[in-house]
């Protein structure tokens, strides 16, 4: 079986998710939500919301970009 995995790429202004299998893509999502617009909710409201039905406890979520930096997460 080949792995499953969320990989995020979260700056200052937009966050983009992908949801993959292996090395196949099956579906990206994108939000506004980026570390400095988040409008009052947390990283984990904002995590939670744009990867609704994807994650489980199984699945790793990679991450990158502003939300490593000292405004992020």
């Amino acid at each position: 079986m080949t792995a499953r995995y969320i990989a995020i790429d979260w700056g200052s202004t937009n966050l983009r998710a992908w949801l993959y299998q292996g090395d196949k893509c099956l579906e990206s999502r994108q939000s506004e939500a980026g570390v400095t617009r988040l409008n009052g909710k947390s990283p984990d409201a904002v995590l939670a919301e744009v990867t609704t039905h994807w994650r489980d406890s199984a699945t790793p979520v990679i991450m990158a970009g502003m939300i490593g930096s000292n405004v992020g997460w």
